[in-house]
């Protein structure tokens, strides 16, 4: 697609994903959300500055490292191009004093948070986070009899995510919602000032992690008809339209600074996302001929 693309040539739902950079202001001061988190997370109403629309309920975490919070916004993205099960992503600004408990680090406002759609838990299954492994495996063993098991497979594949669990799973009552990216593509921290070279892409097309959890429990639990390599043959029909989602974004006009910034690396990483998709077959061929993945992928990974 040439970079020249205008509104009218995209599909639908690329043009209104689009339309406007998904940028809104916390309103009013947030709930802190406890529990076995490894950010500090709160839940809000969000809106976006200067229009009359009504608020979002969303979640939103900080993360002290930047790149991470372009892996959230890119992973986010691509993935309602993808049609994944995955919340709408956000960045949201909030002020300090409308963040009850957050860390000491933080020391001047506003601050950019990776916010996402709240998606209203399922009452009944959202208890079974809390009760340990008993919980998490009446948790696995739901989440495989659904169909977002093996595209959500795929998907943590594609992103090389290795931090797929119990507690970020959600049911809201009708589907199963993923949710937490920002450990995927994990180079892309340790490669952050270098991600435009043309060595530090390859070396991000290539990685892989070191476990997949999702596929593992769904291979454990359905060993013949767990359709993960079927989802990704979906997937790979859409490297194009991944290609469009990164050059859309590069059009946003955002103010100069963190946030122009933020959304120019995440773009990358989309570009990036749709260049794995070629080699995604074989990364998971790779994988589920040997489902100790921890010994598959021990010394290989980047």
């Amino acid at each position: 697609m040439a970079a020249n693309t205008s509104k009218r040539n995209l599909p639908a739902d690329l043009q209104e994903l689009t339309a406007r950079p998904p940028l809104y202001r916390l309103l009013g001061v947030a709930d802190k959300v406890h529990g076995k988190h490894l950010n500090h997370v709160w839940k809000g109403l969000v809106g976006v500055p200067g229009a009359n629309e009504p608020a979002l309920p969303a979640v939103v975490k900080h993360l002290p490292n930047t790149a991470q919070i372009d892996i959230e916004l890119a992973c986010g993205l691509a993935s309602q191009v993808l049609g994944l099960p995955v919340p709408r992503p956000a960045l949201v600004i909030a002020e300090l004093d409308d963040l009850p408990s957050h860390p000491a680090s933080l020391k001047d406002g506003p601050v950019i948070l990776f916010g996402s759609v709240f998606q209203t838990p399922d009452p009944f299954m959202a208890r079974y986070a809390g009760q340990g492994e008993l919980g998490a495996e009446h948790i696995w063993s739901h989440v495989c009899n659904d169909k977002a098991s093996s595209s959500g497979s795929a998907w943590d594949e594609l992103v090389a995510n290795p931090d797929r669990h119990a507690q970020n799973l959600i049911f809201d009552g009708l589907k199963w919602w993923l949710f937490d990216h920002n450990l995927a593509l994990q180079p892309v921290s340790r490669l952050y000032k270098a991600i435009s070279d043309s060595e530090s892409q390859a070396q991000l097309v290539a990685h892989t992690a070191k476990v997949n959890q999702l596929l593992d429990q769904l291979v454990r639990r359905r060993p013949h008809d767990h359709g993960i390599e079927q989802e990704a043959q979906k997937l790979a029909r859409n490297s194009q339209r991944l290609k469009m989602l990164a050059i859309e974004m590069d059009r946003w006009v955002l103010p100069p600074g963190k946030l122009t910034d933020i959304v120019r690396a995440a773009s990358l990483i989309v570009n990036l996302i749709a260049l794995r998709l070629e080699p995604l077959s074989m990364y998971l061929a790779a994988r589920l001929k040997k489902p100790d993945a921890e010994a598959l992928w021990n010394g290989s990974t980047i």
